[in-house]
């Protein structure tokens, strides 16, 4: 019967920082001669880009090594038989990143356990973690924002004032807005919008990808010329933590925009930071 090896860990998600505390449990029937008992700990930041040259693609790859951990848990020797379990201990790296899984970028965690026997096919368990941003340190530079739109001089203008710049999913991002100088401009609607965006460099290729993670017009019974209002738009449940990496980051802009008759809409736009 083949020798069996898993890892019991008390949860798969845990935040920056954190001390991950398990234990590996290995089961074999007979004694067996191994090389040792090993648990590996990787946390890897990579990118891939595909590029089309005629008929034929090339792939570019970079990658970052946020930990890379080997803790040997039995030395070189013969296990006896019988049920073992190895208590292990590692820590997330504080100034770690987000797990990410994109279109030309992911950032992944694993736990790997191995018996390694000399002559025959190791036993082996693969277990995933998911790391998120420690929550308390995600405020503490946070600072208020105030931002204007570009445009002509004299023209249509859009201010906009927030209270800071980094935000929780599922929390409001409040908006004071200030409309200047419409004059005889027709405003069709005004609207705020979250863009969400990767970034990624795979050897000397770059590679830019955006979505809209939410939007939502303004009713124009709450619009005011030359005087603030307020408005606020939700943050989704499941957006992806902002980061920015070795070889890629992930960042959001929010947009506040007007839609003007027979022009080109008038944005006004800031970086904001959110965390999962």
């Amino acid at each position: 019967m083949a020798n069996r090896i898993w890892v019991e860990l008390p949860r798969d998600s845990y935040y920056t920082g954190d001390v991950v505390s398990g234990t590996v449990g290995l089961q074999v029937d007979k004694p067996v001669d191994a090389r040792g008992l090993y648990l590996d700990v990787l946390g890897r930041e990579a990118t891939e880009i595909t590029r089309q040259q005629g008929k034929h693609s090339v792939t570019y790859r970079s990658q970052a090594d946020l930990i890379a951990w080997r803790a040997p848990l039995h030395v070189a020797g013969v296990v006896p038989p019988g049920q073992q379990r190895f208590p292990f201990q590692f820590q997330i790296p504080v100034y770690g990143l987000p797990s990410y899984i994109g279109i030309h970028a992911k950032v992944t965690y694993k736990v790997t356990a191995r018996l390694d026997v000399p002559w025959w096919p190791d036993a082996t368990w693969e277990q995933p973690v998911y790391v998120f941003f420690a929550r308390e340190s995600v405020r503490t530079f946070s600072k208020p924002v105030r931002f204007w739109s570009g445009g002509a001089p004299g023209g249509p203008q859009v201010y906009v004032e927030l209270d800071g710049d980094r935000f929780f999913a599922r929390e409001m991002i409040g908006c004071r807005i200030t409309l200047l100088r419409l004059g005889e401009h027709r405003v069709r609607r005004v609207y705020v919008r979250l863009v969400g965006g990767e970034w990624a460099r795979a050897q000397n290729t770059e590679e830019t990808t955006t979505k809209r993670v939410a939007e939502l017009d303004i009713p124009m019974g709450a619009i005011r010329v030359g005087e603030p209002f307020t408005f606020e738009i939700p943050i989704p449940a499941d957006v992806q933590s902002a980061y920015r990496g070795t070889y890629s980051y992930y960042s959001y802009l929010l947009q506040i925009g007007l839609d003007i008759a027979w022009a080109t809409d008038l944005v006004a736009e800031t970086p904001i930071v959110i965390v999962r």
